[in-house]
C-alpha cells in the first residue's frame, strides 16, 4: 500500500510539473453505461473506495439490475441524473450516439469527465479513425465546461475490471487540457493499478484513439492469441547530451 501510495504521488507531481495537489476526499463516480466498459469501470472503482452511480437510459432493466448487484455499494439512476449527483464522471458509451450522451447529461461545467471512447469505424480492413479530429476533442467541445480527460481508451475492459491478471503495469495515456484534471487522474488510474502517462493535451487524443486501431488487429484479423495490452519502459535514467527542447 505504501508503494501504491508513493506511485501515485510521484505520477501527480509529475504531471504537474512539480507542485502538489491535495488529494480529493469526494470518492463518487457516475458512470454513464452499464456495458462491458460501464461495469468493468464500476468494479475497479468500488475497489478503491469510491461509490458508483451508474448513469443507464433504463436504469430499471434487468440487465442493469445484475450491474448494480455486482457492483458493491452501487446504484443505477437516469444519466442525466447519474451525471448530477458526482464530480467525477466516465463516459463508457459507444461511439455511435456518442454526441447525443453527451449532450444530454446537462451541464458538465468543472466537472472532471474520463473519456474512454474512440472515434472509429471498422471496414474490411480493420478499424480506421472516422473523424479528422477525435472523440476527445469533440467531446471537449461539446462540454466546454467541462474537464475532459482521455483515458482508458488502449485499454481492455477485462483489463479494466482485474488490471492484476497482466503481468507488469499496462500503460494508461492522459491527454487533458486541465493540468490539476489530468493529476487527478493520474491518482485514479495509479490506485486502479495501471501506470498513469502524460500524454499531452486533449489534441493528442487523436493520436491514442489511432493507437486503439491497432490495439483491435489481432482481434479483427482472428488472432486472439496475438492479444496485447500497452507499457511503457521509462528512460529518465538513460545520461543524455542535448536535447532541443520545443518552440
Amino acid at each position: 500500500m505504501k508503494r501504491r501510495t508513493a506511485l501515485a504521488t510521484s505520477a501527480a507531481l509529475a504531471l504537474t510539473g512539480g507542485s502538489t495537489m491535495a488529494q480529493s476526499t469526494d470518492k463518487t463516480v457516475a458512470i454513464i453505461g452499464t456495458g462491458r466498459m460501464g461495469s468493468a469501470f464500476g468494479a475497479n472503482f468500488a475497489r478503491i473506495g469510491y461509490t458508483v452511480i451508474y448513469g443507464s437510459r433504463n436504469p430499471g432493466d434487468a440487465k442493469v439490475a445484475d450491474v448494480v448487484k455486482a457492483t458493491k455499494g452501487s446504484r443505477a439512476v437516469g444519466q442525466k441524473e447519474a451525471a448530477a449527483a458526482a464530480n467525477l464522471v466516465v463516459v463508457a458509451a459507444p461511439w455511435n450516439g456518442l454526441e447525443a450522451t453527451v449532450k444530454g447529461l446537462g451541464d458538465l461545467t468543472g466537472k472532471i469527465v474520463l473519456d474512454p471512447t474512440n472515434a472509429i469505424s471498422f471496414g474490411k480492413d480493420g478499424g480506421a479513425m472516422a473523424v479528422d479530429s477525435s472523440a476527445g476533442e469533440l467531446m471537449q467541445g461539446w462540454a466546454p465546461g467541462a474537464k475532459v480527460v482521455k483515458a482508458f481508451n488502449t485499454v481492455g475492459y477485462f483489463v479494466i475490471a482485474d488490471p492484476s491478471q497482466i503481468e507488469g503495469r499496462v500503460a494508461c495515456f492522459l491527454a487533458a487540457n486541465d493540468a490539476d484534471a489530468k493529476a487527478r487522474a493520474s491518482e485514479i488510474v495509479t490506485a486502479m493499478g495501471f501506470e498513469a502517462v502524460d500524454a499531452g493535451p486533449i489534441k493528442n487524443a487523436r493520436v491514442l484513439e489511432g493507437m486503439s486501431t491497432l490495439y483491435m488487429v489481432p482481434y479483427m484479423s482472428g488472432k486472439q492469441d496475438q492479444r496485447f495490452e500497452y507499457a511503457v519502459r521509462r528512460t529518465g535514467h538513460v545520461k543524455l547530451g542535448p536535447v532541443r527542447t520545443a518552440g
